[in-house]
């Protein structure tokens, strides 16, 4: 015999449900504009190798005490080199060669996406670290 009462079995009404869905929906709404594409994110991502190995090329060269040359060449997945500059001169392809002692003329690698996304890579005279720089103000 089953007991009779005012007992509620598990789960969730329909009006739970919906609810939770709209919360969800808003926040989505909210939030997803501001996240970047995939084509954003692998300019990002380029960049942000290309700039660590510019630097540890550049310790390499000083540590070791002699030039070393860094290819830098066409990507895949959507990434391409648009320009190299070495001391404000431009180049459309090829590599950078970083001296011993530092380098005189700073160096900007400019990746572009299929998406028109672009990130600079900024590897500046003397001893400084490379860094990303969004061209869109990112």
């Amino acid at each position: 015999m089953r007991a009779s009462g005012n007992r509620r079995a598990g789960g969730f009404t329909l009006v739970e449900v919906l609810a939770v869905l709209a919360i969800v929906a808003l926040a989505a709404a909210i939030v997803l504009p501001h996240l970047p594409g995939g084509a954003e994110l692998r300019v990002d991502a380029a960049a942000g190798r290309l700039a660590e190995r510019l630097s540890e090329a550049r310790e390499r060269a000083i540590l070791g005490g002699r030039p070393l040359r860094v290819a830098i060449e066409a990507g895949t997945s959507g990434v391409h080199v648009e320009a190299i500059e070495v001391g404000g001169m431009v180049r459309r392809a090829g590599g950078v060669e970083l001296g011993a002692d530092g380098d005189a003329l700073p160096v900007r690698v400019t990746l572009a996406g299929d998406g028109g996304a672009r990130a600079v890579v900024l590897l500046p005279a003397g001893l400084g670290r490379a860094r990303v720089v969004r061209e869109d103000g990112a």
